[in-house]
């Protein structure tokens, strides 16, 4: 046997081993992407009726550390790889025990989409089927951190309180524009009293064509305005009024803007129009059932016109508490506790100032960005379940590096 013999075997002998190695990778290769498909279709089975995606992969993140009811995050990826929401898996326990959700929040963390509980015991289950579909129907593109509607506190304890507005009568007042904006959108306001004081007011606008609200049309891109989206613009300003409790204190200029509020660059001319007709319907009693109620009788609810409320009396109002009101209609602070901008009213000192001492699972009722009404024989079960939720935020936040 010659040395070229030995090295044609040699190489012979390599190739083969080359070729083996190159089979087995390709074998390798194969069977890792057959298990990525079949992973992925155990997700969609798992978590599309959450959020339907064509990849989910599941986050690694130290964040998760620090929050051990949070069991496993998935983020949630179209055909294009663009990232659409999130999945999570919560467990925690409760003022009624434990309690097992799995729920999917937008890609920006803002709005909560859908959910579910996971009931260990079927022989037992938290919500009945309708409850649930109840409660998701409330949720569905719901800002959180979310509360049960009657968990606002009736009085409003801060470091500066600002006196409410004479005349106001508990209940949940509406008022919507005349006619569509520039824009297309449909202004509405939707403020409630209780203990005569303003304690939610939200504002929002209906795109007659697409039937859209122009919050969720902020959060998704489709309506832009300068600095920070229409949907948390109208929250601080909404938020704001809840403070100060009276519309003049928005320090709205005779261009419609304001400019005492932080992170507020858009016009507030048409907010300050409803939500004063909002407080006119308060002092007169003319509720949002009320008010929806006059313009479907009309034409079958399509009316937008500005209903004229008949003034209703106030029995509990004597000329004794009325003298003693008027008597007593400044803020109930002094100069130094805050600070004025060009003698405008309602600008407070710092940004720290927190309007509501009360919290919502370690959260601040100023930080609470949607109410539901929840399940009204299920109050405790509602409230566990809003829980989970925000535990879903407060991850999310940290998350994404949000400003809490």
């Amino acid at each position: 046997m010659t040395r070229s013999f030995f090295k044609g075997l040699t190489w012979r002998a390599v190739l083969a081993l080359l070729l083996s190695l190159g089979f087995l990778f390709c074998c390798l290769v194969r069977s890792r992407k057959d298990g990525d498909v079949r992973e992925q279709e155990h997700f969609k089975q798992e978590y599309g009726s959450l959020l339907l995606a064509e990849e989910y992969r599941a986050l690694n993140t130290d964040v998760l550390k620090e929050h051990p009811d949070v069991k496993a995050v998935y983020s949630a990826y179209d055909n294009t790889g663009k990232l659409v929401g999130y999945i999570l898996d919560v467990k925690m326990n409760t003022e009624i025990g434990e309690i097992h959700t799995q729920m999917s929040i937008s890609e920006n963390g803002e709005n909560i989409l859908n959910i579910r509980v996971l009931d260990d015991d079927a022989m037992s289950p938290l919500f009945s089927a309708l409850e649930m579909e109840e409660v998701r129907y409330q949720l569905q593109d719901k800002r959180i951190p979310v509360g049960i509607r009657r968990e606002r506190a009736v009085d409003v304890v801060s470091p500066i309180e600002y006196d409410p507005l004479l005349g106001l009568h508990d209940g949940v007042y509406f008022a919507e524009a005349e006619k569509a904006g520039k824009d297309g959108y449909l202004d509405f306001c939707e403020m409630e009293v209780r203990g005569g004081r303003i304690v939610r007011v939200e504002w929002d606008a209906k795109n007659e064509q697409t039937h859209t609200n122009r919050s969720t049309d902020s959060i998704s891109g489709e309506y832009k305005v300068s600095g920070n989206i229409w949907a948390e613009q109208s929250y601080r300003l909404c938020n704001y009024l809840v403070m100060v409790q009276d519309p003049v204190k928005l320090a709205m200029k005779s261009d419609g803007m304001t400019e005492i509020i932080d992170g507020v660059t858009i016009p507030i001319a048409p907010f300050v129009e409803l939500v004063n007709k909002c407080i006119d319907y308060s002092r007169t009693s003319y509720t949002k059932e009320q008010y929806l109620a006059s313009g479907k009788e009309e034409d079958g609810g399509e009316d937008h016109s500005d209903p004229t409320p008949t003034p209703i009396p106030n029995p509990d109002t004597s000329e004794t508490t009325a003298a003693e009101n008027t008597s007593n209609t400044e803020p109930s602070f002094t100069s130094s506790e805050i600070g004025v901008i060009g003698g405008e009213d309602g600008v407070v000192t710092g940004d720290s100032t927190n309007v509501l001492s009360e919290s919502i699972d370690g959260i601040p009722m100023s930080e609470i960005r949607s109410y539901i009404d929840g399940i009204t024989d299920k109050p405790a079960e509602s409230a566990a379940l809003l829980s989970t939720v925000n535990q879903a935020y407060k991850f999310m936040r940290e998350y994404l590096n949000w400003v809490g």
